[in-house]
Order: C-alpha cells, then sequence, then structure tokens
C-alpha cells in the first residue's frame, strides 16, 4: 500500500530490552508477578511510572530545554484517542478549531466525526512557504464569526504533517499572542518531535515558548501538546496541559 506507515526499526530494539528487563515484561514468570501488582483499576490519568518514563523521554526529545510534569499528562489509546478526547473536552457540536493548511487529513476523523467539532482552515500560501501569518489567522478567525460559527480554539501541527517544516519561535509567539487576545485554546500536535534529524532550522517546541519567552505575559488559555505515536514510540498518545 502506498500509503500505509509501518514503523518496524524498533522490534529488535524493544525485545532485546525486555529479555534485559524481565520485570517489565508478562511473557516471564518474574514479569507475570509484577504484572499483578497493576493488573487491578489504575490512576485514569495512566500508571504514574509510564507517565514519569513519557515525561522524561518528552524532556529529552525537546534536548532537555524543558521539563514536563507527569501530574499533567493523560495517557491516551494513541494520538487519535487523544485528539478527539480533547475536541471533545474543548468544544460542542458546531463549535470549530482554526486549523493552518494543508493539514493531516485525519484531523476530520479525529476531531469531527464522533464530537460534531467543526474544522475551519486557515488558508496558507505556497508563495511565503506555507507560513502561518497573523493575517491568515485573523482573516479565518473572522470568516467563522460572519457564519456564526463559535471558535473554540486553534490546532497546530510542529513539525508539520504533510509538510514536513517547522514554526519558528516568533511565528509560535504570534500564534500564543493571538490565541490570548481572543481568549481561546490552542492544541499543539507535537508527534513528530521525536523524528527530527535536521540542526538547522531547529525545532522548538510550544512548551519552550511558554516557559521561556512567555513568562511575563498573563497566558488566558489552555494550551494541550499531543505528543507520541505507536508508530515512533510503540507506546500510547500522551496529552501534556
Amino acid at each position: 500500500q502506498m500509503g500505509l506507515a509501518e514503523n518496524l526499526l524498533c522490534h529488535e530494539l524493544v525485545e532485546d530490552w525486555l529479555m534485559n528487563n524481565p520485570k517489565a515484561s508478562i511473557c516471564s514468570a518474574e514479569g507475570l508477578n509484577e504484572f499483578k501488582g497493576i493488573a487491578i483499576f489504575q490512576d485514569y490519568h495512566g500508571l504514574p511510572e509510564f507517565r514519569n518514563a513519557v515525561a522524561k523521554f518528552m524532556g529529552k526529545v525537546r534536548g532537555n530545554r524543558i521539563t514536563f510534569d507527569p501530574d499533567r499528562i493523560v495517557m491516551s489509546g494513541g494520538a487519535t484517542g487523544a485528539h478527539e478526547t480533547v475536541a471533545f473536552c474543548l468544544a460542542d457540536p458546531g463549535d470549530a478549531f482554526l486549523v493552518p493548511t494543508p493539514y493531516y487529513p485525519g484531523f476530520d476523523r479525529d476531531l469531527r466525526w464522533r464530537t460534531g467539532v467543526q474544522l475551519v482552515p486557515v488558508v496558507c500560501d505556497s508563495s511565503n512557504d506555507f507560513k502561518v501569518t497573523m493575517e491568515a489567522l485573523e482573516a479565518a478567525y473572522e470568516k467563522a464569526q460572519e457564519s456564526n460559527i463559535r471558535i473554540k480554539g486553534v490546532l497546530i501541527t510542529n513539525p508539520s504533517n504533510p509538510l514536513g517544516t517547522f514554526l519558528d519561535r516568533e511565528t509560535l509567539k504570534d500564534i500564543v499572542s493571538f490565541i490570548n487576545e481572543k481568549n481561546i485554546h490552542l492544541v499543539c500536535d507535537e508527534i513528530y518531535a521525536a523524528t527530527v534529524f535536521t540542526k538547522e532550522p531547529s525545532f522548538v517546541s510550544l512548551a519552550e515558548i511558554i516557559d521561556q519567552d512567555l513568562h511575563a505575559i498573563a497566558i488566558s488559555f489552555t494550551l494541550y501538546t499531543v505528543f507520541l505515536r505507536t508508530w515512533d514510540s510503540l507506546a500510547l498518545g500522551s496529552v501534556s496541559f
């Protein structure tokens, strides 16, 4: 299939790790005994040990320039489930998110199908490499207002799918200012943060912007970062807020 993407590169590494860490696997007597202790109802946010590991990994992927609080991480059944959960929590049927174009077509499935939430495109132009501008955000927001569509947030993807580009620091700061001005939410999909292979331009996480650059600004919105997917990590998805 031309459209099928599977990460098979991790299997041998995971197999070797499980062999060397039998307590982490239910495929051994030792691991089975450990599993009995967690095979009951647990914290619905996810196992604390798992959330701690995810927080450390998320920080490592971002060059340890930012730390994540495991108590503010919620595990989900993949990034698709995380997106849908966020949409259910932040918006009512008929409400909408602004999404810069071109965007991952799966967002229509993830955020719209069961929630009744709409996606309003923020038209970005190839003439400037599809940069997300304040003018484009304002135009999309005003068009939604004219159609009596209530905008509840902006959804961005960084690094971008399908473009493979990064949002630079100034663009991220502009988006944060826009969100703060409109008093709406910001959802940042960073599931490709672990698969960045270039040093220039460098990837900047939105969490870094909030932590380092905007500490003096009163932030009135809520930021949600969707991170991890089974393709990259053989793990579940997570939402940091």
